[in-house]
């Protein structure tokens, strides 16, 4: 596990997407603090807008019987969200494999100026029809390369 200084690192410079949002009532417990499994629904978000931005559909790629389904999730809770803050998600994909990808997240929150959370997701590229893993569609790929190849995309 990494340490206390690794995961509160400001490295948001690595990351060259990013979108805001505000925690709302209903992501906090009955002391207005975020509940952890609310920094998921941030991730979530930070993930699909991080696509839309690039110009990929899921929706597009679902109709050509391709499916996307994570198969791995990890999120370091390192400061409480509080109702209200305007948080700013940085989102990246740092690794490209076969048939999956890997994603990094930041959860920041600018008046505090402390990163609250980091992420991560491993998604994989699957046959609708079949439900069975296949590659990484080439479009997906080079898109991806073109957007993050200057920040040492990894590629498998």
């Amino acid at each position: 596990m990494a340490s206390r200084a690794e995961r509160t690192k400001d490295d948001r410079a690595e990351f060259r997407f990013k979108t805001s949002s505000r925690v709302m009532m209903s992501h906090t417990d009955q002391e207005g603090i975020v509940n952890n499994i609310s920094f998921f629904i941030y991730l979530e978000a930070g993930r699909f807008e991080y696509f839309r931005s690039l110009g990929l559909s899921l929706t597009d790629i679902k109709k050509q019987g391709i499916g996307m389904a994570m198969v791995e999730s990890s999120c370091a809770f390192l400061s409480p969200l509080f109702f209200d803050d305007i948080i700013e998600i940085f989102a990246r994909i740092d690794r490209l494999g076969n048939s999956s990808f890997r994603m990094r997240y930041l959860v920041f929150v600018p008046e505090r100026g402390v990163i609250a959370a980091r992420g991560l997701t491993v998604s994989v590229f699957t046959d609708t029809a079949t439900r069975t893993v296949r590659p990484i569609p080439p479009s997906f790929r080079d898109t991806v390369i073109a957007y993050e190849g200057g920040l040492n995309v990894q590629t498998v």
